[in-house]
């Protein structure tokens, strides 16, 4: 029988596009998405329309909407991290969070995650043209004792092959990367096998006499340092207290050369206020290039 009678004969109706022979020659279809770019667009352009009324009035003739809704007291911002510097993260983050409508993405004083900000924002722009642009915000210190600026560290080689790695498990970032790898001679192989080896030595203790006395399970890997932002959850659960947190300061030099960039409007400096010393190194490093940005900001710590 054609497929036409067999496909009536199962007591369902026949359709010419869903029919058997149709659905054969038709490429299989893709998956739903989870939010089309039709939702997106509408819901930021809400956003975005919801800001301009909300600017409307006398403070939007004179000040930038950033300024306007700093004087309102609904400043909205953004914090990548002063010490997270996953250009791809924060690209992602960017723009989201530019069609979520913020005033303002803070983030490292590092040149590639600038341009990750910045490439964001103008996917946000092509998707909704008439978004807000947040302004870019740098964050930069005068002293290493501020907990923002810091990484952990520690040598993998250090750690027994025997550890539960609960410093992988708590990091919030997946900054931690550690794997087994079991080595004998100039050959490597990977965690599963060097897992055998410990099963196996206690069932065929005899094959592998041999093997052991050439053979061991190292640890690899360590702290992705560009995900690491210093949070330091990883330091009180490491069993055997090998994590170190390494502070270190932005150099000002560098960031005075992003200060000139056309797409860094603000700064954010992290002082402790207790000496003027080393605040007055930074400022004066900074020099000429803080007439660039638009807003200078100070986040005083203990």
């Amino acid at each position: 029988r054609s497929l036409k009678a067999q496909w009536r004969s199962r007591g369902s109706r026949y359709h010419p596009a869903t029919a058997p022979e149709a659905m054969a020659m038709a490429p299989f279809p893709p998956p739903p998405l989870l939010a089309s770019h039709a939702a997106v667009r509408a819901a930021a352009s809400r956003v975005a329309a919801s800001r301009r009324i909300r600017v409307a009035g006398e403070d939007c003739h004179h000040h930038p909407p950033q300024v306007a809704a700093l004087r309102r007291g609904d400043w909205v911002k953004l914090i990548c991290g002063a010490s997270f510097e996953d250009a791809a993260d924060v690209r992602n983050l960017s723009l989201v969070y530019t069609l979520a409508g913020v005033d303002c993405i803070d983030c490292a004083a590092d040149a590639s995650v600038v341009s990750a900000v910045n490439e964001g924002i103008d996917v946000a722009a092509s998707i909704v043209p008439e978004v807000q642009r947040p302004w870019v915000m740098v964050s930069v210190n005068d002293d290493c004792r501020d907990l923002h600026f810091r990484k952990a560290e520690f040598d993998p080689e250090d750690c027994p092959p025997d550890c539960s790695k609960p410093c992988d498990k708590v990091c919030p970032a997946d900054a931690i990367s550690l794997k087994r790898v079991m080595v004998g001679g100039e050959h490597a192989q990977s965690d599963p096998i060097c897992d055998k080896l410990e099963v196996s030595i206690g069932l065929v203790t005899f094959m592998l006499l041999f093997y052991l006395s050439m053979i061991s399970c190292l640890v690899q890997g360590g702290v992705i340092m560009e995900r690491c932002y210093g949070c330091g959850r990883c330091l009180s659960v490491c069993p055997y207290d090998r994590i170190r947190a390494m502070p270190y300061v932005r150099d000002p030099a560098t960031t005075a050369e992003l200060l000139k960039r056309s797409d860094v409007d603000a700064i954010e400096i992290h002082t402790t206020g207790k000496g003027i010393d080393m605040f007055n190194t930074l400022w004066n490093s900074l020099g000429e290039s803080i007439n660039n940005v638009k807003l200078v900001a100070f986040i005083h710590f203990r």
